[in-house]
């Protein structure tokens, strides 16, 4: 199998073998708090990188597409509540992105190592989105509420 062929879900997998160990490792060494704070300073800094740059045309008519490709494989079971020019709202109700974490102990990181990217992926797309729960965080839902950006 090329790496072409690999889902989203296979591929982040694949990146958090990696990356758990590591940020686990400098936990322990600089600290639980002084990590977290970079990962997520390191979210606020790619937030403001994709508004510096944000140049698309917002088109919400993708994201059905691009949330299949992130479900690909069986990874996420979402529905989509609503869909048309000015927003696209969903919520997902179980996520192998979270088993995934949780499987490696690190649930509790995984909002830092991948939700938290959710945010500047979609400034680069043209879009706002408001989020106030996810599964990895324990809650029963993600709320994905997608707005053209003003």
């Amino acid at each position: 199998m090329s790496a072409d062929e690999l889902t989203i879900h296979e591929r982040i997998t694949i990146q958090m073998e990696y990356a758990v160990p590591l940020v686990r490792d400098l936990q322990r060494i600089l600290g639980e708090g002084v990590v977290d704070a970079a990962l997520e300073e390191r979210v606020r800094r790619d937030v403001a990188r994709a508004e510096e740059g944000a140049t698309a045309e917002a088109n919400l008519s993708l994201l059905a597409a691009a949330t299949a490709r992130y479900a690909a494989g069986d990874a996420l079971e979402y529905e989509i509540l609503a869909s048309d020019d000015e927003r696209f709202d969903m919520n997902v109700t179980r996520c192998a992105y979270q088993e995934m974490m949780e499987r490696m102990g690190a649930r509790d990181i995984g909002h830092l190592l991948i939700c938290n990217l959710d945010f500047p992926m979609a400034i680069r797309a043209g879009l706002e989105l408001e989020r106030t729960q996810t599964r990895m965080q324990g809650a029963s839902h993600c709320d994905f509420r997608y707005r053209k950006r003003r």
